[in-house]
């Protein structure tokens, strides 16, 4: 099994809806997501996304095994991060925290992609999506160093092009791909070996 982490800002809940809508819902992999979003939206984009996907959607709990086909979204003020405390994939586990929000942000996309860095390594896949700002760019950075998948949404397809920007200029993302083409890279990337 592969971790997938995903990020997104302004734009976001329409990108993520798209992009698992288009990834065959019967991949090897646990999906977690950061999305900002004000507190009382959290659970209902939740709901949403799996209302209009084939996806298992669900807000993350602290402490809870990382699953094949569940999609983790990150409680509202809440950072998501990934903890391995024994052999993968059995040892991946949610750990959450009310630590300062980072960048203004609290879910903040660095830690999670700093966490999946860590714990998964080369099983990692990293996501930035469309958003304003640099949240994501520098734990992405770690996540690509750890030798995971990094990839970022293309302008042509993001509402606001500034998180995967600040990815792609800090040398975090190894490709930039619009909206079909990036579930296209995600699925090949949980599938080989």
């Amino acid at each position: 099994m592969k971790v997938v982490a995903l990020a997104a800002s302004t734009g976001g809940p329409q990108a993520l809806t798209r992009l698992f809508q288009l990834l065959p819902a019967d991949l090897p992999a646990a999906f977690l997501v950061v999305q900002h979003l004000p507190p009382s939206f959290v659970a209902p984009f939740a709901q949403r996304l799996a209302a209009l996907t084939p996806w298992r959607v669900q807000v993350a709990q602290d402490g809870e095994n990382l699953a094949p086909g569940v999609v983790l979204v990150a409680p509202a003020g809440t950072h998501l991060r990934v903890l391995g405390t024994g052999p993968p994939p059995a040892g991946w586990r949610v750990a959450l925290s009310h630590e300062p929000p980072l960048g203004g942000h609290r879910p903040s996309a660095d830690p999670l992609f700093a966490s999946v860095a860590a714990a998964c390594g080369p099983l990692g896949i990293g996501v930035i999506l469309t958003g304003m700002g640099s949240d994501g760019a520098e734990g992405l950075l770690k996540l690509r160093r750890a030798g995971g998948v990094t990839l970022g949404e293309a302008e042509a397809s993001c509402v606001v092009f500034g998180m995967p920007r600040a990815a792609w200029e800090k040398g975090a993302v190894t490709r930039l791909l619009p909206l079909p083409e990036l579930a296209t890279a995600v699925a090949a990337a949980v599938l080989s070996p």
